[in-house]
Parts: structure tokens; sequence; C-alpha cells
């Protein structure tokens, strides 16, 4: 540390997790619930590798990879957290604020997962159809409820699909039938919208799932690491968790051949253009797989889930390849 309080020892490399949430005494993975021993066991294979691991938040960034504050986790301490005010020097940040307010705009030397480019375009809906519309449904810009309408009559399908360009967990989403659709009101935050035509996942994924339902696969370092479908509640179409869905792992192996083909020519793609981006697909099986959506924030899987530590084992090597890339 030097005459400042600014940690800038490069013996061990600092990695730090970054959440939204207050810099306040406490543990600050209090609000993981269920998933908390899995966090815990990812910063103990971050200690393994011989990093020095922080819980950070975004309230206290001063730019450039630096925060006035932290946790320093330490895994023989009985809290496991101690609460320091010391100006924090990380050399990689793992992003877990959600949207698109951090980390700020132009700071081309930070390392982190994920880049604030593929943030901005995972967010972008329309901007994502551009780029990969060939593995979504027939998808069209629609923008301001005056234009809705106009919209309307180009979707094929008797039910339509209304999202946000920039909506999150299944918030603002209209499923159902057309002439329905002209009296839905669009979100006021959010205001411009996309129109999708209705992919019919009734039939289920032989072997996987029967009935209506969203897989997802979660793919790290261009392979899939981890995957569970999601099935939703009697009488709804929305297999969002966040909107009362079940989850449910499903092995690697199981998915159809066709997923996996998709999967890998998208990982390729975005290996090479996002700096190899932690990210996950959401699959609808009708006569074939379409895309839903692209996520690039990653829920951590529960402690009885089989592929666990392949997936916190493949975050780890992510890291490393970024890091590397950061020290030479």
């Amino acid at each position: 540390m030097n005459k400042q309080g600014l940690f800038f020892a490069k013996a061990q490399n600092k990695i730090g997790i970054v959440f939204s949430r207050p810099l306040i005494v406490g543990d600050p993975l209090a609000h993981t619930g269920k998933k908390h021993p899995v966090y815990i066991r990812f910063l103990e294979f971050c200690q393994r590798k011989g990093w020095d691991v922080f819980v950070l938040t975004r309230k206290t960034y001063l730019g450039k990879g630096v925060f006035k504050g932290g946790w320093a986790f330490e895994k023989k301490r009985k809290n496991k957290f101690e609460l320091t005010k010391e100006i924090l020097k990380m050399d990689l940040i793992y992003d877990k604020t959600g949207g698109t307010k951090f980390p700020p705009p132009n700071e081309p030397d930070l390392r982190i997962v994920d880049s604030q480019e593929f943030k901005v375009f995972c967010w972008d809906k329309w901007a994502v159809y551009q780029k990969i519309g060939e593995y979504l449904p027939q998808t069209f810009w629609v923008g301001n409820k005056e234009n809705l309408a106009k919209v309307l009559l180009k979707i094929k399908t008797d039910w339509v699909v209304l999202k946000p360009n920039n909506g999150l967990k299944g918030i603002g989403l209209f499923i159902g039938p057309k002439e329905k659709a002209s009296g839905f009101e669009f979100l006021k935050n959010y205001p411009k919208y996309i129109a999708q035509e209705f992919v019919d996942t009734s039939r289920g994924i032989p072997g996987i799932v029967k009935g209506l339902h969203d897989l997802r696969v979660v793919v790290i370092n261009g392979k899939i690491v981890w995957s569970h479908v999601r099935t939703p509640p009697p009488g709804s179409f929305e297999a969002n968790v966040a909107r009362g869905g079940k989850i449910k792992e499903v092995a690697c192996s199981k998915l159809p051949d066709s997923i996996k083909k998709i999967t890998r020519r998208i990982a390729n793609r975005f290996h090479k253009e996002f700096d190899n981006p932690v990210f996950s697909l959401d699959f609808g099986m009708e006569k074939g797989p379409l895309i839903f959506e692209i996520n690039d924030q990653i829920g951590f899987p529960l402690w009885r889930m089989k592929a666990r530590d392949t997936f916190l084992n493949e975050l780890i090597k992510n890291f490393a390849q970024k890091l590397k890339k950061c020290n030479s």
C-alpha cells in the first residue's frame, strides 16, 4: 500500500465481485439467499488461485478499477468478510450489478466480466436480432405504442409477443392474440418495444420437458457448462422464475444437437467479438430451436445442482484468461 492508501502491489491479482448494495458492515452476500454457499465456494476457488478476493459495490467506484472501500474475503475468518474503507485497486472486476449503469463508458483498459459493450448489446433486443436474427423468431421494431397497429399487420402468427426493447425479468411482456395486443399498455420506463411472432413450445422437448418451456444454456469459454429448463405456472406463458416459473436442471449431454450446434456458432462469434463473454441463451423448441433471449447476467446454480462446480471452475478459467491478457 502506498502513501495514499492505494493497493498497487502486484504480488497477487485482486479480483472484485461488484454488486449495487450499500457499503455497510455485515455479510455483503446476504442477499444471495439459497445461493449464498455457492458464492462462498466460488470465492474460495478464487483464493486457491492465489488471488485476493473482494466483494464490492458500484456506489464506491472511483474509475479505472479503483474503489473506495469494500469487503475483503478471508476463508479462515469466522465471519469471512472484513469491511475496509481503504482505496482498492482491482485487476479484474466481475460485474453482478445488473443494468448498464456500471461500469461507466470510456474505460477501455478496465478488465471486466462482461465488457460494457457486450452488456449494452444484450440489453438491446433489436441489436441482437440484427446480429443473429436467423436464430430468433421473426421480429419487428415497434418503438412507441403509436406504431403498434401498423406492425401487427406484419405478424403472420395468430398470437404475438411484445417486449420492451431493454426490458428484464419478463416485466412489461405481452403474449397473446393479436386482436388484444392493441389494447396493451407499454411500460413508461421502457416505452420502446419490439414485436415477435409467437413460438408454440407446447410440444416440449423429447426427453427433457413436456409442454411449454424456456430452455437456458449457460456458455463460458465458448462451451455449454450448465443448462436448465423453466416452465410457466398454469395458465401462463411466462416461464421466468421471477414471474412464478419452475426450474429444473438439464444434463448438457441430453441437449438436442440442433441447440448445441447453434450455441457453438454463436459462442465462436462472440468469443472473438466480445472478449470471451459469460452469457446464456434462452431457447424454445417448435419445429426447431429458436432463441428467445441473450443474457449477460448469469445467476449462480443452486448448491444441489450437479453442474455447480463445472460452472464455477469454468468461471475461474475465464478470469484467469482475462488476467493473463491484462498482465502480458
